[in-house]
């Protein structure tokens, strides 16, 4: 017997794909829900490796190929809690979406989680804590969005102890990671209904994301690779910056750094390399960076204004 949730899991695919690639997003997905953990691990081996060739092959198998299909969006503390929180079904699909999810492949806005949410085992965390390393802890931290999403992780991922958790508990866990110094991320794929419906908590000691955001930049690969930043920037104010240099090993995405210039301390930070996380913003001692809106960064994953835009397109039909 096929279970009701993977009826409904294969129905999704219906939403964007169709002929054999709807059929091959069947597969891929159910693959990638059932075996998520080895699925994650096995997608860095072959970055791994693709990281040892030359950059014109990289680039056209991990970012144009790969990363088109499976991204994310960086989101502040502030709109991850909006995210979790909302009451009212959101659907803003087409050229609105992909303004603040820029790609071409897999950026649908369709959120509809009221009461449907669950926490699964961070597949990123486990991989290092299976290889036998340091991995941040709690490992059990991956959000899940949306009835089709939660039913299919919570009756299929029995390893990944899937089960759903209520909306204050999932705030709770991101106050906690939000206190631990993690980055939000969104994700989105087109084996899963070409949407967003993961949420997680990320770290560049642990995250396949960052690891794959990092080596894209090592290998001097230019432009959007498979993280879109939040649509801020870090900014530092010099006046109030005493360089303590604590922002500098908590910056995720290796923006910040203190030299010596002078005989004085003074902290040098790549607007070009900020994503806009936020996270050096909590651990500044000086109050001294804020985040500001950055066109050159994207559209901000604006809770508030996505909802009013789905209402007034909803208004306009």
């Amino acid at each position: 017997m096929i279970k009701k949730s993977t009826k409904n899991f294969w129905k999704m695919q219906e939403e964007g794909a169709w002929g054999i690639q709807k059929v091959l997003n069947m597969i891929h997905g159910y693959m990638y829900f059932i075996l998520y953990d080895h699925y994650v691990i096995d997608a860095l081996v072959v970055i791994r490796f693709l990281g040892k060739l030359p950059k014109f092959i990289y680039k056209a198998i991990a970012i144009d190929f790969f990363g088109n299909r499976y991204h994310c969006k960086v989101l502040t503390y502030d709109n991850a809690r909006k995210l979790v929180a909302l009451e009212e079904s959101v659907t803003l699909p087409g050229e609105e979406a992909k303004k603040i999810i820029p790609w071409e492949i897999a950026n649908k806005l369709i959120f509809n989680h009221k009461d449907h949410l669950a926490i699964v085992d961070c597949p990123c965390r486990l991989e290092k804590k299976t290889a036998g390393r340091k991995c941040c802890e709690p490992i059990h931290t991956c959000i899940f969005m949306g009835k089709i999403s939660v039913d299919f992780v919570t009756s299929h991922m029995p390893r990944m102890h899937g089960e759903r958790a209520t909306k204050e508990q999932v705030l709770d866990l991101l106050k906690e990671q939000h206190r631990r110094g993690m980055v939000f991320t969104i994700w989105f794929k087109d084996a899963t209904g070409y949407r967003g419906g993961v949420l997680c908590s990320c770290c560049s000691c642990c995250c396949a994301g960052m690891e794959v955001e990092l080596l894209s930049r090592k290998k001097g690969v230019e432009g959007l690779k498979l993280t879109a930043p939040s649509g801020y920037s870090a900014v530092v104010d010099s006046q109030k910056c005493g360089a303590c240099g604590n922002c500098v090993p908590i910056c995720p995405y290796q923006a910040r750094q203190i030299i010596e210039l002078d005989g004085e301390k003074k902290l040098i930070d790549s607007i070009e390399l900020c994503m806009g996380c936020g996270v050096c913003v909590d651990c500044c001692p000086d109050n001294a960076i804020s985040l500001k809106v950055d066109p050159n960064k994207g559209e901000i994953f604006d809770v508030d204004l996505i909802v009013k835009q789905a209402t007034n397109q909803k208004t306009c039909k």
